[in-house]
Order: C-alpha cells, then structure tokens, then sequence
C-alpha cells in the first residue's frame, strides 16, 4: 500500500460508522386512495420517542409516522401518532396486533393494554384524517418489534369506499445530541 492511499482507509472506515451510527426510517404506505393505486415512501422524519417526564418516572413511548403522498392534491404528509402504554416493549418474534374502531372522527384502539392513544395527522401538527374518503371505517396495528432503539410493525387503513392502505415501519429512536446536562432530560438544567 503506498502512503498516500493510507489516508483513505480511515476515512472510508469513519464514514461507515457514521452511517451506520445515523439510521434512518424504512417503510412505505401502499394500496387503494380514491381508486388509484398509490405507494408512498415514509418520510426521513419518522421516529420512536421515548419521554420521561411523566409522574412515576416511566418512560412513555411514542412512535410518529408520516409518509410522502406522491400525486395527491393538496396533501403535503399523511401519517399517525402512536402513543403506547408507559414501559411497553415487543420481542422480536412476538408480534402484537391491535384492532382499530372508528369513533366519531377518530380512530380508537380496541384493546389499550399496548397502544394507549391513536392520532391521525396530515403532517406536522394538523391532526384528523383526509376530508375524503374520511375517517376510516377500521384499522388494525401491528408491532413486530419495539426496542430501546428502534421499533417497527405495519397498520392497516380501510374506508368506506373500499379504499385501503397498508403502512409499513421501522424506525430509529430520535437521540437528540448535545445540549443536555447528562441527566436523562435532555435540559440543561
């Protein structure tokens, strides 16, 4: 190896780790809105978020899904806000799926034991579910797997005007770097 070509090795060796120290979400929505058979890629802002605040300390996990609908007027991101009960966890080979009821203009989940709160949005805080085709009629979520670091599983959307959609996750824990004072509050305080 000659010395000029040593330099390359560590710098393509850093550039790995950084790559793989920064990952990124995987999924996509796929199936029937308005009659059109659409595919839409989850959106790079996709994340678990673990918060500590509450009064006993346990941490309450939330998982935010937004995917990019491609073609569709006037609509920037589609997604939902999964809250789940404090300290839940999926093993992987565990699978745990949920049915989803609507209830007036919201989707409700059936059994609270792990998804504590469900919450359509239409992109960053404009929660709620497309004029058309609506609230969907039902729904059902299932988590493959929810880690300290990442979780992953797919929910189902089905309208009244047989429309239906199939959303995939997996998606990183959101680390927010710097800033912070050590103590798990991520304050500097």
């Amino acid at each position: 190896m000659t010395q000029s070509s040593r330099p390359v090795l560590p710098l393509f060796a850093c550039a790995l780790l950084l790559s793989a120290c920064d990952p990124q979400p995987e999924g996509e929505c796929k199936g029937t809105h308005l009659g059109q058979s659409v595919n839409w890629p989850i959106s790079s802002n996709a994340v678990l978020t673990r918060i500590d605040f509450l009064e006993d300390g346990t941490p309450s996990t939330l998982i935010d899904l937004s995917y990019t609908p491609d073609r569709v007027e006037g609509l920037q991101e589609f997604g939902v806000d999964i809250q789940l009960v404090r300290g839940a966890s999926v093993e992987e080979g565990e699978a745990k799926t949920v049915k989803l009821f609507a209830k007036e203009d919201r989707l409700e989940p059936e059994d609270r034991s792990l998804v504590a709160r469900w919450g359509g949005n239409m992109g960053g805080t404009l929660m709620g579910y497309l004029a058309v085709p609506g609230v969907p009629v039902e729904g059902s979520v299932t988590l493959d797997r929810v880690a300290l670091d990442h979780a992953e599983g797919h929910f189902v959307y089905r309208y009244a005007d047989g429309g239906e959609l199939t959303c995939t996750f997996d998606v990183p824990e959101l680390v927010l770097v710097g800033g912070g004072d050590g103590d798990g509050d991520y304050d500097d305080d």
